[in-house]
């Protein structure tokens, strides 16, 4: 099979000199590495998942142009698909842990790799050796993902103030530019032009995204500025005490699971809801508040202070997961908490759990 492309290497050879061609990868290939390394160690110290693929989105930004170098034109396609694939998922996790979206629209992501899959499949079959399928279109997709990720990392600069704004415009104008690459990249005279804003956007965008993750509105949560008066371990409360605890701890950075709309704002609220609204999780991903706490607990612990977790309705958790997957997960929670120096708070309504119910949370718990 013969596929009737011009190298890339070649086209790139013909208007740029070889050693400017060849340095400017260089600084491109390093911006990446030392990004992926950098969101490794965030991932690494504070358990983030979103730090975790975007570190994986780096390493096949990294393979592009490793790629480009050795004139793969198949590794090209597949590095820029698994680069925008890891950034957008990367992106639906960071809105699943805000409460925003759904971890289900991660799906969407495989859609460049299944494109670029696609057209080298043609290629290799003799189905099609036509450049654009191969390479043009799988790229201009990709281009898409990343601006999409772009546009919603600026949709929650009320989260992530001035650093989401600054990391999703560079993602946006980036993937835009990326997106002329089907039309520009074998056009001679732009080739230099169009090899430069990549190389600077490259080494802007990890440089943004490494200060986006290094924030502590992303890290969270803060030391508190008052002293706590609660003990570490497990603490069972009614709801009259839970009124006047929430007055106790209202400029505590607690990470708190409720029902109640009425808590402090100094708090790090998730709403447990069956309705899907701004931080909102359903009451039966039990998953998601394990590993948040954890992650709260320990962020807490290396801060200097023991960490509050307050659940307002294990009764409403109850009826959607039953009692005895309820009583294993208040179980692994309470050893978390306990490894960590935090506390957890349980407000318990009595009429709502039979007797043998509450002698085994006691047990279980206290």
């Amino acid at each position: 099979m013969v596929i009737y492309m011009e190298p890339l290497i070649l086209k790139l050879g013909k208007c740029m000199n070889p050693t400017l061609l060849l340095l400017g990868q260089s600084f491109s290939l390093s911006a990446k590495i030392v990004g992926a390394l950098f969101l490794a160690y965030v991932y690494w110290k504070h358990k983030r998942k979103p730090a975790l693929y975007w570190s994986l989105s780096w390493i096949a930004a990294a393979f592009s142009v490793v790629s480009d170098i050795i004139e793969s034109l198949h590794a090209l396609s597949l590095s820029e698909a698994f680069w925008a694939m890891f950034l957008f998922y990367g992106v639906i996790v960071l809105l699943e842990e805000e409460g925003i979206g759904s971890k289900q629209l991660g799906i969407l992501s495989t859609i460049p790799p299944i494109i670029s899959i696609y057209g080298i499949l043609l290629g290799i079959l003799d189905y099609s050796s036509d450049w654009f399928v191969v390479l043009g279109l799988p790229y201009a997709v990709s281009a898409l993902f990343i601006m999409f990720s772009g546009a919603i990392i600026i949709y929650v600069r009320k989260i992530y103030n001035h650093r989401a704004l600054y990391l999703g415009t560079v993602l946006l104008i980036y993937g835009l530019h990326e997106l002329d690459f089907p039309i520009t990249r074998r056009v001679d005279w732009f080739t230099p032009i169009g090899f430069t804003f990549g190389a600077i956007f490259s080494i802007v965008s990890a440089y943004v995204m490494i200060k986006f993750v290094f924030a502590e509105e992303f890290i969270k949560p803060e030391r508190p500025s008052v002293k706590t008066y609660v003990h570490p371990g497990v603490v069972l409360i009614s709801l009259t005490e839970y009124s006047s605890m929430k007055d106790e701890l209202k400029d505590i950075p607690v990470l708190a699971f409720v029902r109640d709309s009425k808590v402090p704002k100094a708090w790090n609220t998730f709403f447990i809801s069956t309705v899907e609204v701004r931080h909102s999780i359903s009451p039966t991903n039990l998953a998601f508040i394990i590993d948040t706490s954890v992650r709260y607990l320990k962020e807490a612990k290396n801060k200097g202070f023991g960490g509050v977790i307050i659940i307002d309705c294990p009764e409403y958790l109850k009826t959607y997961n039953g009692f005895e997957s309820l009583a294993k997960f208040f179980a692994s929670l309470k050893d978390f908490t306990s490894l960590y120096g935090g506390t957890l708070i349980l407000v318990i309504e009595k009429g709502a759990w039979d007797e043998r119910e509450l002698q085994i949370l006691k047990r279980i718990l206290v």
